[in-house]
């Protein structure tokens, strides 16, 4: 089996602060970042044979931290969008859509000197009923990964979505793996929380369904030494419960299970084959890739 790994690449740090109205100066914490590309780096020249991969990237870490999307265009990766800010893509009407697409485009092409070919909504924020909004996609980019799928009928409509606009979609699977819990992506706090054999699974779903198995991580995935964290005392005005909630957001994001993530990736790829850049399953060349 051929599985394309792809890394979701933002500043989540700033992420946070934005998500919860808290002050910040706008810099971005550009030496975790390089650490955590450092981290991603090695593990694929250590272990997955120099794969290069796709880097959905958001517009505002394009505009504010340049030089490393450049570092990672320059290395042989895709540069994709993960929108402008790392919001949810739906709650924005079309117009204004359309207005951050245009914005982070013009950024991540200025950084990497590449042609951004493909979109991911952060936090998997579109759905397959969002017409408006993947029509407005059709008109800037050849590919989508921003939909689940848990079926070969939902996969079969997504077909019929790009035979009707041209829009490819790669779409990732989401699977039932206990009662009470939530549908498991194949990657991000799934991988790191369930044994490799679950990922694994929902890879071994994707390919019977017809669609390229998807997996996926995020840059502080690959360290667990909190280079992306900031303190309490930096979380401004928030009620005690706000304060502490968001803690524990960023201990499930910097720290649990995140020593893990090189070894289960180990175990995936002792039983796939690991593919490209995403626009390489598009089909037929695109210039200038």
């Amino acid at each position: 089996m051929k599985a394309w790994l792809s890394i979701d690449f933002e500043d989540i740090a700033y992420d946070f602060k934005r998500e919860f109205g808290i002050p910040q100066d706008g810099t971005l914490r550009e030496e975790a970042l390089n650490r955590a590309y450092d981290a991603i780096e090695a593990f694929l020249q250590a272990d997955a044979g120099g794969a290069r991969l796709t880097f959905f990237t958001t517009g505002i870490l394009a505009e504010k931290a340049p030089a490393i999307v450049a570092r990672i265009a320059a290395d042989g990766h895709e540069i994709a969008c993960h929108y402008h800010f790392h919001d949810p893509a739906r709650d924005d009407p079309p117009e204004a859509f359309d207005a951050n697409l245009r914005r982070a485009t013009a950024a991540l092409e200025a950084a990497s000197g590449q042609k951004v070919l493909g979109f991911r909504a952060p936090r998997f924020s579109l759905k397959p009923e969002d017409r408006a909004h993947f029509d407005v996609l059709a008109s800037h980019f050849a590919y989508d990964s921003s939909v689940t799928v848990a079926s070969r009928a939902e996969a079969e409509a997504l077909r019929a979505r790009t035979a009707a606009d041209g829009l490819a979609r790669f779409p990732v699977v989401r699977q039932k793996v206990l009662p009470g819990l939530p549908p498991l992506r194949t990657g991000g706090a799934y991988l790191k929380y369930f044994p490799a054999s679950v990922t694994l699974k929902g890879l071994a779903m994707a390919e019977a369904m017809g669609v390229a198995p998807m997996l996926y991580l995020h840059p502080y995935e690959f360290t667990a030494d909190r280079a992306f964290a900031f303190p309490m005392r930096e979380m401004g005005d928030l009620a005690l419960r706000r304060k502490l909630f968001l803690w524990a957001r960023q201990t499930h994001c910097y720290v649990i299970g995140n020593r893990g993530v090189p070894a289960k990736l180990r175990a995936i790829l002792s039983r796939i084959e690991l593919g490209g850049p995403m626009h390489e399953l598009l089909p037929a060349p695109v210039p200038g890739q």
